[in-house]
């Protein structure tokens, strides 16, 4: 059983917090036993406590550093995409031709769009570019120079090849 496991049992026979259980079994060794007297005896008997000498099936060992391991690696990602989906909810994609806003749409609706219909959005991003559209970043993490420099010589690229494509022709 993990600690927190411990912890969370413990809240739930002494009607405690987690923090407060934590702190017991951890003054205690990590001794279910003890930590329940001891908060019976710091809660001066009120709190009704259940003891048994019924063994309960254990894991194996490996199997409960895996489950543990589990649990916070998807705990990690989901604290990843949150701070990710936050980022580009902040952060803007934008559209322009001839120098006036045409579209402006969250990073994360662009992600999405990519994802998606990734073979549907690249070719409308090109053809757009040699129609003459512009696009930029706008946003605290994504609104910098460097970025929109990069996306602004593509665009100067696509009006070179278009130019020379009507030379040629």
């Amino acid at each position: 059983m993990t600690h927190y496991e411990m912890a969370e049992k413990l809240s739930e026979k002494m009607g405690v917090t987690l923090e407060e259980a934590k702190l017991a079994l951890e003054a205690c060794d990590w001794d279910l036993l003890d930590a329940t007297l001891l908060l019976e005896k710091e809660n001066g008997g009120a709190q009704k406590a259940e003891y048994t000498t019924k063994q309960e099936p254990r894991k194996p060992a490996a199997e409960e550093d895996n489950d543990g391991h589990w649990r916070i690696t998807m705990r990690n990602i989901g604290k990843l995409i949150c701070r990710l989906v936050a980022c580009g909810n902040r952060n803007r994609f934008e559209i322009s031709r001839k120098g006036e806003m045409v579209m402006e749409l969250p990073i994360t609706v662009m992600v999405i769009l990519l994802i998606v219909a990734f073979w549907v959005c690249i070719p409308l991003l090109v053809i757009g570019l040699f129609t003459g559209f512009r696009y930029s970043f706008s946003g605290p993490e994504f609104g910098r120079d460097s970025i929109n420099n990069a996306m602004n010589q593509a665009a100067e690229a696509a009006e070179k090849v278009k130019d020379e494509f009507k030379e040629q022709h």
